[in-house]
């Protein structure tokens, strides 16, 4: 029995890090991976200039440069940064030391979830529960990806497992972590704050009298959005690109194909769908369909926990419309409560202790994990800035590393990873007229024009 209980929790981790560790090295040119190119370039800054030259902000420009040429990212808090920054300390800069921590957060992640489902619905829901959630591709995929989405998903399933030991035993040390949780977590997502007000609201459904201290981990979150508010102001000189980044974010404007339109809630669904299928196995969605349906599951409490994690995924989608569209990733936390719906399902099947019902759910979790497997390959093969990763030696050849670039790119892309493997501070102009402006202020010591000739090839030319 001793080697089953420990199988119940090893088998999910070991699949999922078998998973997220192919290619872990692999450069910055797969799906979305500008994300791991632009953080891997702050972290590396934190390296160079240290904590204080930085205030702790992330200096997204590469190069080398005086503080006063820093440039901060702020659209997000700097946990991911310095998470990868202390990776890099650890064990130098690489792909795969700047994925590492992702991997551990959706780890832990996995851990957290078997132990949660384990504790509602016993071991076995557990194994079903942590299992199907790290063969999502979405989760295999992305959830080593340099990105808030994975620290996320731990800072909020940590805040569910606090929860629900404080429930069962009560007193303040559960309470304390939850709080922890809370303040740490939105140094690394901002959506981590939504949580506690999502366990806030279980807790008075449930049990009203005894809500009170649940405000604690609210007060703890907030505290910890109000402190990386004022650091963001801080380093940035105020909020102001926050906020435009923000109604960005949630509006319903996107640039593709370098034209700017607008899309509407068909186009939106039909966009959502296509990720789901995409990056999600349809066997683990069917299934939690089942339990949603009532399929031998009437524990409130179970299932409150799985709607405060749905509405805490839905929120990421539904509140950041224009995000949400254009990044496939955005649906990542769909895959805690689809996991939890799913496993506990797969379990409940179990209960009549037949074995035709255990085999029948050991076989719909290996389904799962085989249409995992296929469409994570499938992600998984997608190249993209191939362009970027030719030009970025030829620019490091012409150019010195104090020098400041101007770089005129109509394409639609950002250029970080031309900045980061070339290691130069660069400046992107979209337009001639716009890199005609920036010149006349100065402090540019060379300038280029990048033309896309294909995915895989841009032609460098001097001069725009």
């Amino acid at each position: 029995m001793r080697t089953v209980r420990i199988l119940s929790w090893a088998v999910p981790l070991a699949a999922g890090a078998a998973l997220m560790c192919i290619g872990i090295g692999r450069p910055w040119t797969g799906s979305y991976d500008a994300n791991g190119a632009l953080y891997s370039t702050a972290a590396r800054n934190y390296l160079r200039h240290g904590l204080v030259a930085t205030r702790g902000g992330q200096v997204c420009n590469a190069g080398e440069m005086e503080p006063s040429a820093f440039r901060f990212y702020s659209h997000h808090p700097p946990g991911v940064s310095l998470a990868m920054a202390a990776s890099f300390a650890l064990f130098g800069v690489h792909e795969w030391s700047a994925r590492l921590p992702f991997v551990a957060f959706t780890l832990a992640a996995t851990g957290i979830l078997f132990y949660v489902v384990c504790a509602l619905g016993g071991r076995l829901a557990g194994f079903f529960a942590a299992f199907l959630f790290a063969v999502q591709p979405m989760v295999a995929f992305y959830g080593r990806m340099p990105d808030h989405e994975a620290p996320a998903a731990f800072f909020a399933l940590a805040q569910v497992a606090c929860y629900v030991r404080w429930r069962v035993e009560g007193g303040r040390r559960w309470l304390a972590l939850g709080c922890v949780a809370a303040f740490v977590g939105v140094w690394f997502a901002w959506v981590v704050v939504l949580m506690p007000f999502l366990l806030l609201a279980v807790q008075w459904l449930t049990q009203r009298r005894e809500a009170g201290p649940m405000l604690l981990p609210v007060a703890a979150g907030a505290l910890g959005f109000a402190t990386v508010l004022g650091h963001v102001a801080l380093v940035g000189g105020g909020l102001g690109e926050l906020w435009g980044t923000l109604a960005q974010r949630t509006g319903s404007q996107v640039a593709e194909g370098g034209a700017v339109a607008s899309f509407g809630l068909l186009d939106f669904l039909g966009r959502h769908w296509t990720y789901f299928a995409t990056a999600f196995s349809g066997v683990v969605g069917c299934v939690s369909l089942v339990w949603l349906a009532g399929l031998r599951v009437r524990r409130r409490v179970e299932s409150l926990l799985v709607a405060a994690l749905a509405a805490f995924a839905l929120f990421n989608i539904l509140a950041f419309r224009q995000g949400s569209f254009e990044h496939i990733y955005y649906q990542y936390y769909l895959a805690m409560p689809l996991a939890m719906a799913a496993g506990r399902a797969l379990a409940d099947l179990c209960r009549a202790r037949r074995a035709v019902w255990f085999l029948l759910a050991l076989w719909v979790a290996g389904v799962a994990g085989v249409e995992g497997w296929v469409k994570h390959s499938a992600i998984r093969r997608a190249e993209f800035y191939l362009g970027q990763m030719a030009t970025a030696p030829k620019l490091g050849k012409v150019t010195e590393r104090p020098d400041r670039v101007l770089i005129v790119y109509e394409g639609g892309r950002s250029l970080r990873q031309l900045a980061y493997y070339s290691d130069r501070n660069i400046t992107q102009a979209r337009t001639l007229a716009e890199a005609e402006a920036l010149w006349q202020r100065g402090g540019y010591a060379r300038a280029f024009r990048l033309i896309e000739a294909s995915d895989r090839e841009m032609r460098i030319e001097e001069g725009f």
